[in-house]
C-alpha cells in the first residue's frame, strides 16, 4: 500500500506548469462529524471540512464544502488527513492526471496526519463531484463527498462558454445513509449489504427541507440554473410539478450535442445534469426527489424541495428594520415588532399578489394570529417595507 510518505519518489519525474490563474482550496478529512437527523437524534458521519489558513477549522460538513473554479484555472486542493485512517480525494468526472486522481491503487493514499496537494487543470465547464476513494462503499456512505462546479472563463451566469445564461443557481445533491453503518461504521463487506434507509438533499431530509432555508426561489421571466447530482448508490428521480418543464443542456460535465425538454430526470449513481428553467408565471409547489433501489426497482423514499416563483426577486424587495417578524416560518401566530413610534397599517398578500387581510400594527410587539394555508406571503406596511413570511400548516 502506497502512502504519502513516498510522494517524492512517486512524482520525481513529473512537473506542472501553472500559466493559467491558480484557484486554491484547503480541505481536511475528519471522522468525528455529528449529524442531527429530522427526528432530533444524532448519528456520526465522516466528511470533509474547511482547512484554510490562518486558522483551520475543526468541523466537517455534509456534504463537504462546494469547490468552485473557472474553465482554464489551475486548481490546487491542499488536503490534510486529520483522521486515524487512510483517505483520498477523487474528483469524479474531472480530467485529472492519474497520480492526482485519488484512486488508491493508481495514485496514493494519504496517511493519518499527512498532507497532499491535488493539482489539475479545469478543462471544461460543468458540474462534478468529489469523494474519498478508500474503501469507497463505506467512506462514501459515511458522508465523504461534495460537489465541484467549473464555470466558463467569464464566471457564473452561464452553464458553459457561449451557453445558456441564468440569473439564479441551485446545486442539488441527492445522497443517502444506511443508519446501521453510521451507528457502527465497520468494514462494510459486500456492497449488497448496504441498505439505504435515510435520504438526503444537500445534507438535509424531510421537514428539515421545509424551514425556508432550502427553498428554490425564482422570479417570473428570469432563468434558473439547477444542477442535479446523485452521489448515492441508488437511482434518483427529480420530478418537476406537472405544469412545468425545463431544458437540459449538460450531462456529466459536458454540453450535450442537442438540448432536450423534460419534466423529470433519472440519475444513476455518480451522474449529473445541468438544466435551465425559465418560469412564466408565479408558483408555489415542490420539486420531488425520489430514491429507488437499483436491485428491485422499489421506491425507498421521497423528499420535497419548495419551489417558489415570485413576481419580484427577493433582492428587489425593500426590507426595513422598522418591522421585524418572528418566528419565520410560522404556523398559528407571529410576533411583529414595530420599532417606530407610530402605528402602521400592514397588508398581507400571497405570492400571487392577491390581498388577504389588513392589520394595524402598534408601536412595540404585536401578536398576529394567522389562519392561512401553507405558502409564501408578504407583509406590506404603510411606511414602505415588505417582509417575507413563510406559513407552514
Amino acid at each position: 500500500m502506497k502512502s504519502v510518505c513516498f510522494l517524492l519518489l512517486f512524482f520525481s519525474g513529473m512537473s506542472f506548469s501553472f500559466a493559467q490563474p491558480i484557484q486554491e482550496y484547503w480541505l481536511q478529512a475528519r471522522m468525528n462529524g455529528v449529524y442531527e437527523m429530522e427526528n432530533g437524534a444524532d448519528i456520526q458521519f465522516w466528511g470533509f471540512g474547511d482547512n484554510a489558513p490562518p486558522i483551520p477549522g475543526n468541523k466537517v460538513f455534509l456534504p463537504g464544502p462546494l469547490l468552485r473554479f473557472k474553465e482554464g484555472d489551475s486548481a490546487i486542493v491542499h488536503f490534510k488527513n486529520n483522521s486515524p485512517e487512510m483517505h483520498t480525494i477523487h474528483f469524479h468526472g474531472l480530467d485529472v492526471l492519474t497520480p492526482y486522481d485519488g484512486v488508491p491503487h493508481t495514485s496514493v493514499e494519504i496517511a493519518p496526519n499527512n498532507s497532499f496537494d491535488y493539482k489539475f487543470k479545469c478543462k471544461s465547464a460543468g458540474t462534478f463531484l468529489y469523494h474519498c476513494h478508500v474503501l469507497t462503499t463505506l467512506h462514501l456512505a459515511m458522508g465523504m463527498y461534495g460537489m465541484v462546479i467549473v464555470d466558463p472563463p467569464t464566471g457564473p451566469g452561464s452553464l458553459f462558454e457561449n451557453g445558456p445564461t441564468y440569473t439564479t443557481e441551485y446545486p442539488i445533491l441527492a445522497s443517502e445513509f444506511d443508519l446501521d453503518w453510521n451507528n457502527i461504521p465497520i468494514s462494510p463487506g459486500p456492497f449488497n449489504l448496504f441498505e439505504a434507509n435515510y435520504f438526503l438533499v444537500n445534507g438535509k431530509s424531510g421537514s428539515q427541507l421545509l424551514n425556508g432555508d432550502h427553498d428554490l426561489v425564482g422570479t417570473v421571466g428570469q432563468s434558473m440554473a439547477l444542477r442535479f447530482a446523485n452521489i448515492g448508490y441508488g437511482k434518483v428521480k427529480y420530478i418537476f410539478p406537472n405544469s412545468l418543464t425545463f431544458q437540459v443542456f449538460s450531462s456529466d460535465g459536458r454540453p450535450l450535442p442537442n438540448s432536450f425538454t423534460a419534466n423529470e430526470l433519472v440519475l444513476f449513481p455518480g451522474e449529473r445534469y445541468d438544466l435551465i428553467f425559465t418560469p412564466n408565471d408565479t408558483l408555489m409547489d415542490f420539486l420531488t426527489v425520489e430514491y429507488w433501489d437499483l436491485r428491485d426497482e422499489l421506491l425507498l423514499g421521497t423528499n420535497l424541495l419548495p419551489l417558489q416563483i415570485n413576481l419580484l426577486s427577493l433582492q428587489d424587495l425593500q426590507i426595513n428594520a422598522i418591522l421585524e417578524i418572528r418566528p419565520n416560518p410560522a404556523r398559528e401566530k407571529v410576533y411583529i415588532s414595530n420599532k417606530s413610534s407610530e402605528k402602521l397599517s400592514v397588508s398581507i398578500v400571497n405570492q400571487f399578489g392577491q390581498f388577504i387581510l389588513e392589520k394595524t400594527i402598534f408601536p412595540g410587539e404585536n401578536i398576529l394570529h394567522i389562519n392561512l394555508p401553507t405558502g409564501l406571503y408578504f407583509l406590506e406596511s404603510s411606511e414602505g417595507s415588505i417582509l417575507k413570511l413563510q406559513v407552514l400548516n
